[in-house]
Protein backbone atom coordinates (compact mmCIF):
# COMPACT_ATOMS: atom_id res chain seq x y z
CA UNK A 1 0.00 0.00 0.00
CA UNK A 2 1.41 3.59 -0.93
CA UNK A 3 1.79 5.76 2.07
CA UNK A 4 -0.93 8.50 2.87
CA UNK A 5 0.25 11.88 3.17
CA UNK A 6 -0.42 14.06 5.67
CA UNK A 7 -0.76 18.03 6.94
CA UNK A 8 2.10 17.61 9.39
CA UNK A 9 2.94 20.90 11.21
CA UNK A 10 2.64 23.28 8.31
CA UNK A 11 3.44 26.70 9.82
CA UNK A 12 0.81 29.42 9.67
CA UNK A 13 3.40 32.78 9.00
CA UNK A 14 4.51 30.45 5.92
CA UNK A 15 5.30 33.47 4.54
CA UNK A 16 7.69 33.95 6.58
CA UNK A 17 9.85 32.25 3.15
CA UNK A 18 9.17 34.55 1.19
CA UNK A 19 12.15 36.55 0.18
CA UNK A 20 11.03 38.15 -2.78
CA UNK A 21 8.00 39.27 -4.96
CA UNK A 22 9.43 40.67 -8.29
CA UNK A 23 7.69 42.55 -10.64
CA UNK A 24 8.31 43.55 -14.21
CA UNK A 25 6.22 41.18 -16.13
CA UNK A 26 2.96 42.60 -17.39
CA UNK A 27 1.02 39.42 -17.85
CA UNK A 28 0.84 35.56 -16.51
CA UNK A 29 3.99 34.21 -16.65
CA UNK A 30 3.74 31.08 -18.34
CA UNK A 31 7.04 29.52 -18.58
CA UNK A 32 10.44 29.57 -16.89
CA UNK A 33 13.99 27.82 -17.88
CA UNK A 34 17.53 27.94 -15.64
CA UNK A 35 20.83 28.46 -17.98
CA UNK A 36 23.23 25.48 -17.84
CA UNK A 37 25.48 26.96 -14.72
CA UNK A 38 22.59 27.97 -13.22
CA UNK A 39 23.46 31.60 -12.77
CA UNK A 40 20.48 33.10 -15.25
CA UNK A 41 16.68 32.53 -15.13
CA UNK A 42 14.41 33.16 -17.90
CA UNK A 43 10.91 33.67 -17.60
CA UNK A 44 7.80 34.14 -20.23
CA UNK A 45 4.65 36.08 -20.42
CA UNK A 46 2.68 37.55 -22.85
CA UNK A 47 4.91 38.76 -26.20
CA UNK A 48 7.87 39.10 -24.43
CA UNK A 49 10.84 37.32 -22.40
CA UNK A 50 12.86 38.55 -19.71
CA UNK A 51 16.59 37.76 -17.66
CA UNK A 52 17.48 37.64 -14.13
CA UNK A 53 20.26 37.08 -12.15
CA UNK A 54 19.83 34.64 -9.97
CA UNK A 55 23.47 33.74 -8.81
CA UNK A 56 23.09 30.02 -8.74
CA UNK A 57 19.98 30.84 -5.96
CA UNK A 58 22.83 31.99 -3.15
CA UNK A 59 23.21 35.60 -3.58
CA UNK A 60 21.47 38.57 -2.78
CA UNK A 61 17.95 39.90 -4.49
CA UNK A 62 17.44 39.00 -8.05
CA UNK A 63 18.97 41.40 -10.70
CA UNK A 64 16.57 42.48 -13.99
CA UNK A 65 19.10 41.80 -16.81
CA UNK A 66 17.25 42.60 -19.33
CA UNK A 67 14.01 41.70 -21.58
CA UNK A 68 13.47 40.23 -24.99
CA UNK A 69 10.77 41.71 -27.07
CA UNK A 70 9.51 41.04 -30.00
CA UNK A 71 6.93 38.48 -30.37
CA UNK A 72 3.34 39.46 -31.48
CA UNK A 73 1.86 37.42 -29.01
CA UNK A 74 2.06 35.36 -25.24
CA UNK A 75 5.41 33.27 -25.09
CA UNK A 76 4.31 29.64 -24.49
CA UNK A 77 8.00 28.10 -23.88
CA UNK A 78 11.35 28.95 -23.02
CA UNK A 79 15.07 27.28 -23.58
CA UNK A 80 18.73 28.55 -23.18
CA UNK A 81 22.07 26.96 -24.90
CA UNK A 82 25.16 28.99 -23.91
CA UNK A 83 24.19 32.58 -24.32
CA UNK A 84 21.33 32.24 -26.64
CA UNK A 85 17.62 31.74 -25.33
CA UNK A 86 15.20 30.54 -27.94
CA UNK A 87 11.58 31.38 -27.05
CA UNK A 88 8.21 30.08 -28.85
CA UNK A 89 5.13 31.99 -28.62
CA UNK A 90 1.30 31.51 -29.79
CA UNK A 91 2.32 34.08 -32.83
CA UNK A 92 3.63 30.85 -34.85
CA UNK A 93 7.22 31.68 -34.93
CA UNK A 94 10.45 30.81 -32.73
CA UNK A 95 12.78 33.39 -31.57
CA UNK A 96 16.74 33.04 -31.26
CA UNK A 97 18.00 35.70 -28.69
CA UNK A 98 21.50 36.88 -27.48
CA UNK A 99 21.17 37.10 -24.12
CA UNK A 100 24.33 39.57 -23.33
CA UNK A 101 22.74 42.45 -25.95
CA UNK A 102 19.12 40.85 -26.01
CA UNK A 103 18.80 41.38 -29.39
CA UNK A 104 17.12 38.94 -31.74
CA UNK A 105 19.74 37.11 -33.86
CA UNK A 106 16.72 34.98 -35.68
CA UNK A 107 13.36 34.67 -36.47
CA UNK A 108 12.29 30.94 -37.65
CA UNK A 109 9.40 30.88 -39.42
CA UNK A 110 7.51 28.33 -41.12
CA UNK A 111 4.62 26.91 -38.79
CA UNK A 112 1.31 27.82 -38.94
CA UNK A 113 -0.41 27.51 -35.66
CA UNK A 114 1.17 28.64 -32.14
CA UNK A 115 4.18 26.83 -31.05
CA UNK A 116 3.92 24.57 -28.34
CA UNK A 117 7.48 23.99 -26.82
CA UNK A 118 10.92 24.78 -27.90
CA UNK A 119 13.92 22.60 -27.16
CA UNK A 120 17.44 23.40 -28.22
CA UNK A 121 19.66 20.45 -28.75
CA UNK A 122 23.47 22.99 -29.85
CA UNK A 123 22.73 22.09 -33.73
CA UNK A 124 19.31 21.98 -33.80
CA UNK A 125 16.10 24.03 -32.06
CA UNK A 126 13.28 21.52 -32.30
CA UNK A 127 9.61 23.25 -32.13
CA UNK A 128 6.06 21.73 -31.65
CA UNK A 129 2.99 23.58 -33.06
CA UNK A 130 -0.53 23.29 -32.91
CA UNK A 131 -0.03 23.17 -36.90
CA UNK A 132 -0.15 19.19 -36.16
CA UNK A 133 3.92 19.08 -36.90
CA UNK A 134 7.07 19.27 -34.87
CA UNK A 135 10.31 20.84 -36.98
CA UNK A 136 13.83 20.99 -36.89
CA UNK A 137 15.78 24.31 -37.18
CA UNK A 138 19.49 25.05 -38.15
CA UNK A 139 20.39 26.87 -34.69
CA UNK A 140 23.35 28.33 -35.97
CA UNK A 141 21.96 31.41 -38.51
CA UNK A 142 24.99 32.64 -39.54
CA UNK A 143 25.60 31.69 -43.02
CA UNK A 144 21.55 32.03 -43.44
CA UNK A 145 20.99 35.38 -45.81
CA UNK A 146 17.60 36.61 -44.75
CA UNK A 147 16.28 35.88 -48.23
CA UNK A 148 17.05 32.37 -47.81
CA UNK A 149 15.00 31.84 -44.41
CA UNK A 150 13.39 29.25 -45.45
CA UNK A 151 16.64 26.82 -45.37
CA UNK A 152 16.78 27.38 -42.10
CA UNK A 153 14.25 24.46 -41.26
CA UNK A 154 15.44 21.40 -42.22
CA UNK A 155 12.62 18.74 -41.50
CA UNK A 156 9.43 18.87 -40.74
CA UNK A 157 7.90 16.27 -38.59
CA UNK A 158 4.65 15.37 -40.40
CA UNK A 159 2.22 12.39 -39.63
CA UNK A 160 0.08 13.54 -36.52
CA UNK A 161 -3.50 13.81 -37.34
CA UNK A 162 -3.93 16.89 -34.13
CA UNK A 163 -1.98 19.30 -32.86
CA UNK A 164 1.82 18.53 -30.97
CA UNK A 165 2.51 19.45 -27.48
CA UNK A 166 5.45 17.72 -25.50
CA UNK A 167 8.55 16.87 -27.20
CA UNK A 168 11.75 15.15 -26.36
CA UNK A 169 15.21 15.02 -27.77
CA UNK A 170 17.45 11.85 -27.92
CA UNK A 171 21.11 12.12 -28.76
CA UNK A 172 22.64 9.84 -30.80
CA UNK A 173 24.28 6.20 -28.99
CA UNK A 174 27.35 4.95 -29.79
CA UNK A 175 26.67 1.64 -30.79
CA UNK A 176 30.29 0.11 -30.03
CA UNK A 177 29.96 -0.39 -26.58
CA UNK A 178 29.27 -3.49 -24.20
CA UNK A 179 26.61 -1.18 -22.89
CA UNK A 180 24.73 -0.75 -26.23
CA UNK A 181 25.53 -5.02 -27.29
CA UNK A 182 23.81 -5.50 -24.02
CA UNK A 183 20.62 -3.08 -25.01
CA UNK A 184 20.47 -5.13 -28.21
CA UNK A 185 20.09 -8.18 -26.92
CA UNK A 186 16.52 -6.69 -25.21
CA UNK A 187 15.02 -5.40 -28.24
CA UNK A 188 14.38 -8.28 -29.79
CA UNK A 189 11.62 -7.44 -32.09
CA UNK A 190 13.99 -5.35 -34.20
CA UNK A 191 17.20 -6.96 -36.47
CA UNK A 192 20.78 -6.26 -35.86
CA UNK A 193 20.88 -4.39 -38.77
CA UNK A 194 17.71 -2.26 -37.70
CA UNK A 195 19.08 -1.45 -33.99
CA UNK A 196 22.28 -0.42 -35.38
CA UNK A 197 20.69 2.48 -37.71
CA UNK A 198 18.75 3.70 -34.50
CA UNK A 199 21.11 4.04 -31.91
CA UNK A 200 23.28 5.98 -34.46
CA UNK A 201 20.11 8.15 -35.15
CA UNK A 202 19.80 11.53 -33.10
CA UNK A 203 16.01 11.41 -32.07
CA UNK A 204 12.99 12.93 -31.70
CA UNK A 205 9.82 12.00 -29.39
CA UNK A 206 6.68 13.94 -29.99
CA UNK A 207 3.58 13.60 -28.36
CA UNK A 208 0.02 15.14 -29.45
CA UNK A 209 -4.04 15.35 -29.08
CA UNK A 210 -4.48 12.49 -31.80
CA UNK A 211 -3.65 10.05 -28.78
CA UNK A 212 -0.60 9.13 -29.75
CA UNK A 213 3.56 9.78 -29.44
CA UNK A 214 5.65 9.27 -32.39
CA UNK A 215 10.08 8.18 -32.64
CA UNK A 216 11.18 10.41 -35.37
CA UNK A 217 14.79 9.57 -37.11
CA UNK A 218 16.13 13.79 -37.44
CA UNK A 219 18.67 12.62 -40.42
CA UNK A 220 15.49 11.51 -42.74
CA UNK A 221 12.73 12.82 -40.87
CA UNK A 222 11.08 9.58 -40.57
CA UNK A 223 8.64 7.72 -38.33
CA UNK A 224 10.21 4.69 -36.83
CA UNK A 225 7.72 4.31 -34.01
CA UNK A 226 4.57 5.07 -33.25
CA UNK A 227 3.23 4.86 -29.47
CA UNK A 228 -0.36 3.71 -29.65
CA UNK A 229 -2.97 2.68 -27.00
CA UNK A 230 -4.28 5.85 -25.16
CA UNK A 231 -7.50 7.36 -25.63
CA UNK A 232 -6.93 10.96 -25.22
CA UNK A 233 -4.58 13.22 -25.73
CA UNK A 234 -1.28 12.65 -24.64
CA UNK A 235 -0.21 15.70 -22.31
CA UNK A 236 3.09 15.34 -21.01
CA UNK A 237 6.25 13.00 -21.64
CA UNK A 238 9.37 12.11 -20.05
CA UNK A 239 12.46 9.43 -20.05
CA UNK A 240 14.71 7.26 -17.96
CA UNK A 241 17.87 8.48 -17.04
CA UNK A 242 19.31 5.77 -19.84
CA UNK A 243 16.55 7.34 -22.55
CA UNK A 244 15.78 3.17 -23.37
CA UNK A 245 11.64 3.75 -22.01
CA UNK A 246 9.27 6.56 -22.38
CA UNK A 247 6.74 7.45 -20.37
CA UNK A 248 3.31 9.09 -21.36
CA UNK A 249 0.67 10.65 -19.81
CA UNK A 250 -2.84 11.26 -20.91
CA UNK A 251 -6.26 13.00 -20.89
CA UNK A 252 -7.31 9.64 -20.61
CA UNK A 253 -5.84 9.65 -16.64
CA UNK A 254 -3.42 6.77 -17.13
CA UNK A 255 0.31 6.47 -17.63
CA UNK A 256 2.15 4.38 -20.42
CA UNK A 257 5.86 3.04 -20.39
CA UNK A 258 7.00 2.26 -24.06
CA UNK A 259 10.58 0.93 -25.10
CA UNK A 260 11.66 3.52 -26.94
CA UNK A 261 12.96 2.50 -29.58
CA UNK A 262 10.79 -1.02 -30.90
CA UNK A 263 7.50 0.85 -29.23
CA UNK A 264 7.11 -1.89 -27.44
CA UNK A 265 4.41 -1.32 -24.50
CA UNK A 266 5.81 -2.29 -20.71
CA UNK A 267 3.33 -0.98 -18.32
CA UNK A 268 -0.11 1.08 -17.75
CA UNK A 269 -0.10 2.68 -14.36
CA UNK A 270 -3.89 3.58 -13.06
CA UNK A 271 -4.24 5.76 -10.23
CA UNK A 272 -5.21 8.94 -11.35
CA UNK A 273 -9.16 10.01 -12.06
CA UNK A 274 -7.78 13.32 -14.15
CA UNK A 275 -6.00 13.88 -17.23
CA UNK A 276 -1.97 13.88 -15.91
CA UNK A 277 -0.39 17.08 -17.46
CA UNK A 278 2.80 17.08 -15.39
CA UNK A 279 5.79 14.41 -15.22
CA UNK A 280 9.01 14.21 -13.54
CA UNK A 281 11.27 11.07 -13.72
CA UNK A 282 14.02 10.89 -11.11
CA UNK A 283 16.51 7.60 -10.97
CA UNK A 284 13.63 4.92 -10.35
CA UNK A 285 10.72 6.59 -9.34
CA UNK A 286 7.98 9.01 -11.62
CA UNK A 287 6.61 11.66 -9.87
CA UNK A 288 2.96 12.93 -11.79
CA UNK A 289 0.36 15.32 -11.34
CA UNK A 290 -3.04 15.78 -12.46
CA UNK A 291 -6.17 18.47 -13.12
CA UNK A 292 -8.39 17.03 -9.74
CA UNK A 293 -5.45 18.19 -7.84
CA UNK A 294 -3.49 14.62 -7.06
CA UNK A 295 0.17 14.19 -7.10
CA UNK A 296 1.94 10.49 -7.24
CA UNK A 297 4.83 8.62 -6.56
CA UNK A 298 5.63 5.76 -8.69
CA UNK A 299 8.25 3.18 -8.61
CA UNK A 300 8.15 2.98 -12.48
CA UNK A 301 10.15 -0.63 -12.90
CA UNK A 302 7.13 -2.07 -10.93
CA UNK A 303 4.28 -0.08 -11.84
CA UNK A 304 3.58 0.82 -7.85
CA UNK A 305 2.01 4.28 -6.53
CA UNK A 306 3.95 4.15 -3.61
CA UNK A 307 2.97 7.79 -2.17
CA UNK A 308 0.23 10.26 -3.04
CA UNK A 309 0.75 14.06 -2.06
CA UNK A 310 -2.35 15.54 -0.63
CA UNK A 311 -4.22 19.07 0.40
CA UNK A 312 -4.18 20.35 -3.67
CA UNK A 313 -7.65 22.21 -4.18
CA UNK A 314 -6.91 22.64 -8.13
CA UNK A 315 -4.94 21.64 -11.19
CA UNK A 316 -1.79 20.39 -10.16
CA UNK A 317 0.21 22.43 -13.14
CA UNK A 318 3.95 21.70 -12.02
CA UNK A 319 5.47 19.06 -9.54
CA UNK A 320 9.36 18.62 -9.34
CA UNK A 321 11.65 16.50 -7.45
CA UNK A 322 15.11 18.25 -5.25
CA UNK A 323 16.87 16.06 -2.82
CA UNK A 324 14.44 14.86 -1.07
CA UNK A 325 11.49 17.29 -1.64
CA UNK A 326 8.84 16.92 -3.90
CA UNK A 327 7.44 20.74 -4.84
CA UNK A 328 4.15 21.12 -6.62
CA UNK A 329 2.85 24.10 -8.24
CA UNK A 330 -0.84 24.51 -7.88
CA UNK A 331 -4.02 26.00 -9.60
CA UNK A 332 -5.05 27.21 -6.28
CA UNK A 333 -2.45 29.90 -6.02
CA UNK A 334 -0.01 27.79 -3.83
CA UNK A 335 3.28 25.92 -3.66
CA UNK A 336 3.82 22.77 -1.81
CA UNK A 337 6.68 21.31 -0.21
CA UNK A 338 6.46 17.63 0.39
CA UNK A 339 8.37 15.24 2.13
CA UNK A 340 9.15 13.28 -1.24
CA UNK A 341 9.32 9.58 0.87
CA UNK A 342 6.49 10.12 3.34
CA UNK A 343 4.06 12.28 1.44
CA UNK A 344 4.10 14.64 4.63
CA UNK A 345 2.96 18.46 3.89
CA UNK A 346 6.30 20.55 5.03
CA UNK A 347 4.88 23.88 3.96
CA UNK A 348 3.05 25.62 1.99
CA UNK A 349 3.56 28.92 0.14
CA UNK A 350 1.41 31.58 -0.68
CA UNK A 351 1.49 34.99 -1.81
CA UNK A 352 0.65 37.70 1.00
CA UNK A 353 -3.06 38.53 1.77
CA UNK A 354 -2.30 42.62 0.82
CA UNK A 355 -1.05 41.24 -3.36
CA UNK A 356 -5.20 40.37 -3.05
CA UNK A 357 -8.31 38.05 -2.77
CA UNK A 358 -8.27 34.90 -4.59
CA UNK A 359 -6.36 32.30 -5.79
CA UNK A 360 -3.48 32.67 -8.79
CA UNK A 361 -2.64 29.96 -10.71
CA UNK A 362 1.12 28.94 -10.23
CA UNK A 363 2.50 28.11 -13.76
CA UNK A 364 5.78 26.86 -13.39
CA UNK A 365 8.89 26.89 -10.48
CA UNK A 366 12.25 26.19 -10.30
CA UNK A 367 14.45 25.21 -7.33
CA UNK A 368 18.51 26.84 -7.58
CA UNK A 369 20.25 26.66 -4.89
CA UNK A 370 18.40 27.35 -1.69
CA UNK A 371 15.68 28.90 -3.28
CA UNK A 372 12.51 28.49 -5.15
CA UNK A 373 11.40 30.49 -8.25
CA UNK A 374 7.87 29.95 -9.06
CA UNK A 375 5.60 31.94 -11.81
CA UNK A 376 2.29 33.40 -11.76
CA UNK A 377 -0.75 34.16 -14.06
CA UNK A 378 -0.67 37.52 -12.28
CA UNK A 379 2.70 38.10 -13.43
CA UNK A 380 4.89 37.94 -10.36
CA UNK A 381 7.67 35.71 -9.89
CA UNK A 382 7.47 34.98 -6.17
CA UNK A 383 11.41 33.93 -4.55
CA UNK A 384 11.01 31.44 -1.94
CA UNK A 385 13.60 30.42 0.94
CA UNK A 386 13.61 26.41 0.94
CA UNK A 387 17.30 26.06 2.89
CA UNK A 388 15.74 24.72 5.01
CA UNK A 389 15.00 21.25 3.30
CA UNK A 390 18.23 21.50 1.12
CA UNK A 391 21.82 20.50 1.37
CA UNK A 392 20.74 18.43 4.46
CA UNK A 393 18.89 21.30 6.09
CA UNK A 394 22.28 23.87 6.01
CA UNK A 395 22.62 26.52 3.93
CA UNK A 396 26.32 27.82 2.33
CA UNK A 397 26.89 29.92 5.08
CA UNK A 398 26.17 26.69 7.39
CA UNK A 399 28.06 24.36 5.22
CA UNK A 400 31.58 26.75 5.46
CA UNK A 401 31.31 26.96 8.94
Amino acid sequence: MGCQGSKGRVDAEANKYLLETVTGHTDSINCMVLSEDESVLVTGDDKEARLWDVEGGQGGPTEAMGSLKGHTSYVTSVDVSGVYVVTGSSDCTVKKWDMTTCECCFTYEGHKGKVMRVICTGEYIISSSSDKTAKVWIFDTSDIKPEAKQRCCVRTLEGHTMGVHPIIYIPAKESSTGGEKARKEEYEENSEDDMNDVLNEELVVTGSADNTARLWAISTGDCLVTYRDHRAAIMTMATDKEVRILFTGSADTTIRSYEIRTGRPLKVFRGHNHPVICMSVVNQLMYTGDTGGTAKCWVWRYGDNTCDYKGHKHTVTCIKFHQGIVYTGCGDGVVRVFDAKMGALRQAFKREESEGAGAVVVNCLTVCGGKLYSGSHDGIMRVWDVSSWVNGGKNEKEKEA
